[in-house]
């Protein structure tokens, strides 16, 4: 571009549109970004990530070789926790093990008064087993349909797991 300003003239190349230049940057910046993005993410995500979903496939063989420490039998809950045990014996869960509900406790039950075992939100747990699932036999397991039976409620707010008949009259729905 050529400027006069009388006596002197000047000759200036043009840059090119500021804007244009702008643009032109923040792509770069992007361009870089996502190309940081897709390498860093190969380098922190295991090869074995995706190949059943969006899980680990070494997950299933790293979790088969942890060892879960349960004690014996529900009869080694029973030697301390009685009233427990001998109400559970006589109700429709005598046949379910202490710690399918209230997990490993081996090291409960060698050392009680350092551990103690946490039972999972009942609702959740209980429809584990007692949710309507389709192809299974009528009346082998009394079912439910969690929301209408019980609004989103603990279960152990009506009934008793170690005798799970209702606790109080209630909609048995």
């Amino acid at each position: 571009m050529i400027f006069d300003r009388g006596d002197k003239v000047t000759i200036r190349q043009e840059d090119g549109n500021p804007s244009a230049q702008a643009v032109f940057r923040i792509g770069v910046i992007l361009v870089l970004a996502v190309v940081i993005f897709v390498i860093v993410r190969q380098m922190m995500i295991p090869a074995s990530f995706g190949q059943y979903g969006r899980y680990r496939g070494n997950s299933i063989s790293e979790n088969a070789s942890l060892n879960a420490a349960y004690a014996g039998s529900s009869n080694d809950c029973g030697e301390c926790h009685q009233q427990e045990f001998m109400a559970l014996a006589q109700a429709q869960h005598r046949e379910i093990d202490c710690q399918s509900c209230h997990g490993p406790a081996a090291k409960h039950v060698s050392k009680p008064a350092v551990t103690s075992p946490i039972v999972q939100e009942t609702a959740e747990l209980c429809n584990s087993c007692h949710r309507q699932i389709a192809g299974r036999q009528d009346g082998k397991i009394v079912t439910v349909r969690p929301l209408l039976h019980s609004g989103g409620v603990n279960c152990t707010r009506c009934h008793n797991p170690h005798r799970p008949q209702l606790s109080f009259e209630g909609d048995k729905s």
